[in-house]
């Protein structure tokens, strides 16, 4: 599980949009804070997936004071809040399934 900060940005009549600094091209909005949040999740998950089928590893996230401390990003940020987006690992197939001994499965078949 790693975690991705992630800027909100909310200008007046407009949408609210969450842009990810480590990550780039990943981006979400909604109409509402939340909302943008929610859909901030499945982005970074798109994002992640789109990375790992094309063979790219994501980088390893920063630090709040990481990038905080990057001139930067606190002029992009100009104030916005900042939030983590929680990215899970993807799930396996393998771990997700009960592995049954053999003789066990014969046992059961009779």
């Amino acid at each position: 599980m790693k975690t991705y900060f992630a800027i909100v940005h909310k200008d007046e009549d407009s949408a609210v949009g969450i842009v990810f600094p480590d990550l780039p091209g990943c981006f979400s909005a909604g109409d509402t804070y939340d909302e943008a949040i929610a859909n901030a999740h499945a982005a970074l998950r798109l994002y992640a997936d789109a990375e790992r089928r094309s063979g790219r590893k994501l980088p390893s996230p920063r630090t709040f004071e990481a990038l905080y401390a990057d001139r930067e990003i606190r002029t992009e940020a100009k104030g916005a809040p900042f939030v983590g987006i929680r990215l899970d690992d993807p799930p396996r197939a393998a771990a997700k399934m009960k592995r049954i001994p053999r003789e066990k499965r014969r046992q059961g078949a009779r």
